[in-house]
């Protein structure tokens, strides 16, 4: 949990330059999708009546980005510069100790093709996720309480099973957040990043699973309330804010980790340190 506190500082000491540069997925994201549909779902679910396995389906995914082609290509393009412009801005700090914009977009491109593969598997994490969340909960629906709307033990037993899968995929996806950095960074091929960051995670896993899951668990929690409120503009535009904060901590998270697992050194924290001494 040592990785929270030194994620959120960096979130602090650089919150304009992440918010910039991970805004356009978030505003892509907030538009089209639920911020954690899967842990969310609930306001939803208590008022719905369940007649089958689609009707729990749709309560996890968003019709619009599946119904269309353009939503989802809007989504992953969003993604793939935001994250991968972020990456970038942050390694550059980390590297030199100056947080800047115009020289990490030039090497924006060697984000790119590391992000499309850790992207893929982690779209089949996630549909894998959904689609056995989706057919548990489906089952369980109608041998607790049948056709029509959840019962209290419906809710509470469904929120329970929700959270248990939910750490279980996160868990599986531990290791692949490291991928990208550890291919760009080091030069790595994709099956020689992967076997490496099982190894980076190793001693540590509890840990970080825990600091990872820490985001997740924070937006789920306000995106519930978010989904109390019944005017459809409010929402999208809180959904936005929850996932600028997911984006940016991830980010910022899977290189703070980076960083000290691997032993690298980090000039950001020098110069801050320097520039300390100078003022004073």
């Amino acid at each position: 949990m040592a990785y929270v506190g030194k994620t959120f500082q960096y979130m602090g000491r650089a919150f304009w330059a992440l918010a910039l540069v991970c805004l356009p997925a978030a505003i892509v994201l907030g538009i089209f999708t639920v911020p954690m549909a899967s842990l969310s779902y609930f306001v939803s679910y208590a008022s719905s009546d369940i007649g089958g396995f689609t009707d729990m389906f749709w309560l996890f995914f968003s019709k619009a980005a599946l119904r269309h082609v353009y939503p989802l290509v809007l989504i992953l393009l969003a993604l793939i510069f935001s994250v991968s412009l972020a990456l970038s801005v942050i390694e550059k700090h980390f590297r030199v100790g100056k947080l800047m914009l115009l020289s990490p977009l030039k090497q924006i491109n060697n984000y790119i093709l590391p992000l499309l593969a850790t992207f893929s598997i982690l779209t089949l994490i996630l549909c894998l996720y959904g689609m056995v969340q989706t057919g548990v909960l489906t089952l369980l629906h109608f041998l607790v309480g049948g056709k029509g709307a959840p019962g209290v033990l419906n809710l509470v037993l469904a929120a329970v099973i929700s959270t248990g899968l939910f750490v279980l995929s996160v868990f599986a996806a531990c290791s692949t957040m490291y991928w990208t950095p550890m291919m760009v960074i080091y030069g790595f091929s994709f099956r020689d990043a992967a076997a490496s960051s099982l190894r980076l995670i190793d001693r540590k896993t509890g840990g970080i699973l825990l600091g990872l899951l820490t985001p997740f668990l924070i937006v789920a929690v306000l995106a519930n309330v978010v989904a109390f409120i019944p005017n459809a503009v409010v929402c999208i535009v809180l959904g936005v804010f929850l996932y600028l904060f997911l984006i940016m901590y991830i980010v910022t998270y899977i290189m703070v980790s980076m960083f000290d697992l691997m032993g690298m050194e980090r000039r950001d924290a020098k110069a801050r340190i320097g520039g300390r001494r100078r003022g004073i």
